[in-house]
């Protein structure tokens, strides 16, 4: 089969990028589209086939191979995800026609490319429901639905579907082991079993999944760090008591000593400073985040730096968060998500960033400087101060015996 990709070419604030160049597990999106089609036997054209059906995707759309497998099998038509949960967890700020109809179909032969006049056709992706974590009773109102599988569909029309992209693309991952895992033959499974074993040579789940985890060139990785079910690019260096989990880091990224990285995607060059915490994020080429109140479900563009002690708000105790859209405040849908922090911007100490805002390109934010102390002409030997203006001023008059 042929396909058409129709190009929008529409940027995504605040990065301004065209969307076929968004990172999916650090790969442009279009790239991420044409691996897929590759996979499933599909060759993407510039002209519509003559005589034959064809498959027609936009370029914002993010799908996998057993996506385009499941609507072939569904027949010609614009997929249609008919499934209510899933929709839930994932349907906020995209710009469909309707409700989980996808930029994604195959059209009859001879006929033109595009979307109008198509007929949805319903897409089983064969979801299956996966048990959400262990949370907190104070944060199970952010818990959204899990319905995961390795048939995934999504538009980009939001910075925040830069987020969720990358983590269903990460499921997906995990979900084509599995299957690939039950699609096995039982000999198949006893000689994988037995690789794996001889190569770790140890029954511990630590070591195993340790070796589960997938190296692309040679890595400078600490032996105390704890590295599993993650993708590990050329020029890695993952320093001391560091702990990676089910992550893709591409060339030349850095994982500092004790710092944590779960469930995420660092660029090419990009850095997590020590001590730093990175859940569910993304981090574009030779960004930089360092220790702070620990940095979840954001994204972060090329070359950004976020400075020691600087805080990022992710979890919302009231409504859902908005995010900006179009110069409106527009409802996200989400009770858990941090913020998008644009290229070459700057986030110094001590800064704080609400839930779901978008930070411009090369902006430079600081923090107050009230409380930071600027000017100890007043300062006295064991008189305890405090900073008033950026002054160091003395809490209390001292006494004559302090003054002596």
């Amino acid at each position: 089969m042929k396909a058409i990709r129709i190009v929008c070419g529409k940027p995504i604030p605040p990065f301004l990028d065209p969307t076929g160049e968004v990172p999916v597990l650090n790969v442009p999106l279009a790239k991420a589209q044409e691996a897929a089609l590759d996979a499933a036997g599909v060759t993407l054209v510039s002209a519509p086939p003559s005589g034959e059906p064809y498959l027609l995707f936009s370029d914002r759309t993010w799908f996998t191979r057993r996506a385009i497998d499941a609507l072939v099998a569904a027949g010609p038509g614009q997929m249609k995800i008919d499934d209510v949960a899933w929709w839930a967890a994932n349907g906020a700020l995209q710009e469909l026609g309707a409700d989980g109809l996808m930029e994604l179909a195959v059209v009859p032969a001879d006929a033109p490319p595009m979307f109008s006049g198509l007929t949805p056709v319903v897409v089983d992706l064969g979801l299956r429901d996966v048990d959400p974590p262990d949370l907190h009773p104070a944060m199970r109102h952010a818990m959204r639905p899990m319905r995961l599988g390795g048939a995934m569909v999504h538009q980009v029309d939001h910075w925040t579907h830069i987020l969720r992209i990358n983590q269903l693309a990460l499921a997906a991952r995990a979900e084509n082991a599995r299957l690939g895992w039950e699609e096995m033959g039982w000999l198949s499974r006893i000689w994988f079993v037995l690789v794996l074993l001889l190569r770790v040579r140890s029954t511990k789940k630590a070591r195993i999944l340790a070796a589960l985890s997938e190296r692309k060139g040679k890595a400078d990785i600490h032996p105390t760090a704890v590295v599993e079910l993650c993708v590990i690019g050329e020029g890695v260096k993952i320093g001391p008591h560091a702990v990676v989990r089910a992550s893709v880091l591409a060339d030349g990224a850095t994982v500092e000593e004790h710092a944590t990285v779960n469930f995420s995607s660092l660029g090419e060059g990009a850095t997590v400073g020590r001590y730093g915490m990175l859940n569910l994020s993304v981090l574009y080429p030779s960004a930089m985040t360092s220790s702070g109140g620990g940095f979840q479900a954001s994204v972060f563009g090329t070359e950004s730096f976020v400075a020691w002690g600087a805080t990022i708000l992710d979890l919302s105790f009231g409504r859902s968060i908005p995010v900006s859209r179009c110069g409106a405040r527009v409802d996200s849908g989400q009770h858990f998500l941090g913020a998008a922090i644009g290229h070459r911007a700057k986030i110094g100490n001590s800064v704080r960033l609400t839930y779901g805002l978008d930070v411009p390109n090369d902006a430079f934010l600081v923090a107050p400087a009230g409380d930071l102390v600027r000017d100890t002409t007043s300062v006295q030997p064991g008189v305890a101060c405090r900073a008033v203006d950026g002054r160091a001023t003395p809490i209390k008059k001292p006494t004559p015996t302090e003054k002596t």
